[in-house]
């Protein structure tokens, strides 16, 4: 068992917060870590941010100690979840359904990248002409 410092990434927000990873490559993370982090904390009926609650039904794959496990909160709020314990990076996405839901939009959501120059491009910055995106995922 290690104590470390993660690179906890959640949407456009990234925290710093306490980690422990488990020898099976188990992470979890101080319950008021991960709800400064994330907005989302654990009460009796289950993880809550704000006025809405998401009930969990298997606290013990959830909670361990002190700490959420990342693996259980991600699933519990169906959310993909890429953690790499050396590099001390974990990053929670969006949910399928909200990710199928602005697909449908054909909307696409504003991001800048690098060009191949390494020159910041913004999607805005072709606003107004006819713009084709095509993306892939591994997965």
């Amino acid at each position: 068992m290690a104590h470390t410092a993660l690179t906890l990434v959640v949407g456009d927000h990234t925290s710093e917060v306490r980690a422990t990873t488990r020898d099976q490559g188990t992470v979890s993370v101080p319950a008021d870590d991960l709800e400064r982090a994330t907005g989302w904390g654990l009460r009796a009926e289950g993880l809550c941010r704000g006025d809405v609650c998401v009930p969990v039904r298997d606290r013990a794959s959830l909670v361990i100690g002190d700490e959420i496990n990342l693996d259980g909160f991600a699933t519990a709020l169906h959310r993909p979840l890429a953690a790499e314990p050396a590099a001390a990076l974990a990053v929670i996405g969006e949910s399928a359904a909200t990710v199928s839901e602005s697909s449908e939009t054909l909307v696409a959501p504003e991001f800048t990248l690098p060009d191949v120059d390494g020159r910041p491009v913004s999607l805005s910055d072709y606003a107004g002409r006819k713009r084709l995106l095509m993306f892939w995922s591994s997965w």
